[in-house]
């Protein structure tokens, strides 16, 4: 799911995430880096023999908000928060509840295997 766009001269930088935490920048339409973050990571891309950084940390148990901080040559030349999607929240939520569950049942099992 696309969650924002830049724009650097004629140049268009777009940040991309999956409901399973997997980040895609992607440069003129050309994925330049693509990496698993569960709370944010950054991304390092170059145009035009300038570096730029696209960190994104990602708020969940907070506003659920996508911070997103575009900086060129170590200055921070714009920055953005989006809102997450009411999807990816559902899905984390079902993926921790079944990871409970299952850890609860392990323990169990470890438990009366010991007795």
């Amino acid at each position: 799911m696309k969650y924002a766009e830049f724009n650097i001269e004629n140049h268009k930088i777009e940040f991309m995430n999956s409901v399973f935490g997997i980040e895609k920048v992607l440069l003129d339409g050309k994925t330049v880096s693509e990496k698993f973050s569960f709370s944010g990571i950054k991304h390092k891309l170059n145009l035009n023999s300038e570096n730029f950084i696209l960190k994104s940390k990602y708020k969940q148990f907070d506003k659920r908000e996508i911070e997103l901080e575009l900086v060129k040559n170590g200055k921070t030349i714009e920055k953005q928060i989006v809102q997450a999607d009411k999807k990816q929240r559902i899905y984390w939520m079902l993926i921790g509840t079944g990871l409970g569950i299952g850890a609860y049942e392990l323990l169990n099992l470890i438990i009366e295997s010991l007795n």
